[in-house]
């Protein structure tokens, strides 16, 4: 026992926790007065030039004697830095338009302006992902949220949450798996709604199959996200063709299960081993869609093949999904084929 109680302390004393993971590797929001004081010294040049910024600042600042939470302090920070400086306005300002932006972007000099401050840099560009999340712009969030530092940022925990709900709409498995496990098991005060929804999240992610049903849903759904963002290239068109190959993949599955494996056919004997499968899965399957999806472009025709699958083709596979899969999977399957179709061929 005295030795257990001396490792115990010999761990702490290098900086270890029980899970294994450095103490300092806890992310905490930093305390209001730190933050504030911080603040302050990233304040005191331009003063001088606007007298009443300080007062303006104050204000912003001025919780009473309740402590604030880690939002809030967020919160007054971004509207110190847009009262105090000329291009977080602009950012901020563009951002206010409530026109849905486009995979086309601007550059604004707030995310670039101040590289070498850190305060400024990493709270200011959380602010610009966190905008292109909610717009369903997933992958330019993520590019800029590979660039934030989270022990700079006035709020941890909801910069890891929404990075987590990019990295979860992608189906980046492993790394929205290693966000959420920051989020949940090695970051402080962290809210009851991001926690609730992050374990959602993570039993979602770990539970998520390849070339399942569940996978060939969200890929349809991620589909639908990217035609509405304008983006009907070379990209999309083979990912639907990837989701209908998984589904002929499917389909074909349960057939040869019926048959008893094919081949042979019947059923097994008693005694008898259950036959292996004897391919294994093709080199060019797609898991989960990384990257912004930008390729060189070439002529592919105008035809949407996919949403104009022949008749004949048709019948055998919602025979097969009616009898295997429950009803709203046909409807689903259905609908989504139905939209493609009608769908204007992308510009040459």
């Amino acid at each position: 026992m005295h030795d257990v109680l001396k490792t115990a302390a010999l761990l702490l004393a290098l900086g270890f926790t029980t899970q294994g993971f450095a103490i300092q590797d806890v992310l905490t929001a930093p305390p209001a007065d730190a933050l504030r004081a911080q603040v302050d010294a990233w304040l005191k040049p331009r003063l001088a030039a606007d007298p009443d910024l300080e007062r303006a600042v104050s204000a912003l600042w001025d919780f009473g004697d309740r402590m604030p939470t880690p939002a809030e302090r967020s919160d007054a920070l971004l509207r110190t830095l847009y009262l105090a400086d000329a291009d977080v306005r602009e950012l901020v300002e563009a951002c206010r338009l409530g026109d849905r932006p486009t995979s086309d972007l601007r550059e604004f000099r707030a995310l670039t302006s101040h590289g070498d401050d850190p305060l400024f840099s990493n709270n200011v560009r959380a602010f610009y992902a966190r905008f292109l999340s909610t717009a369903t712009l997933y992958e330019e969030a993520l590019d800029i949220y590979r660039q934030i530092e989270p022990q700079h940022v006035a709020d941890p925990a909801a910069l890891l949450f929404h990075r987590a709900v990019c990295e979860h709409a992608l189906l980046l498995k492993d790394d929205g798996l290693k966000t959420l496990a920051k989020l949940l098991d090695h970051t402080t005060g962290v809210p009851n709604r991001y926690r609730a929804v992050g374990e959602l999240m993570q039993t979602d992610l770990s539970g998520l199959e390849e070339k399942s049903l569940g996978e060939v849903a969200r890929q349809m759904s991620d589909v639908r996200r990217r035609l509405a963002l304008g983006r009907a290239g070379e990209r999309v068109q083979r990912v639907e063709d990837q989701i209908i190959a998984t589904l002929d993949e499917i389909i074909q599955q349960k057939e040869d299960e019926q048959s008893g494996g094919g081949g042979g056919g019947g059923s097994l004997q008693p005694g008898q081993a259950n036959p292996q499968p004897n391919s294994a899965a093709p080199d060019t399957y797609l898991g989960g869609l990384k990257g912004r999806g930008l390729t060189d472009r070439r002529d592919i025709g105008r035809k949407d093949n996919w949403g104009n699958l022949p008749e004949k083709s048709q019948a055998p596979a919602k025979n097969m999904i009616e009898r295997n899969f429950p009803g709203h999977y046909r409807l689903a399957v259905e609908e989504y084929l139905k939209r493609l179709a009608e769908r204007e061929a992308p510009p040459r």
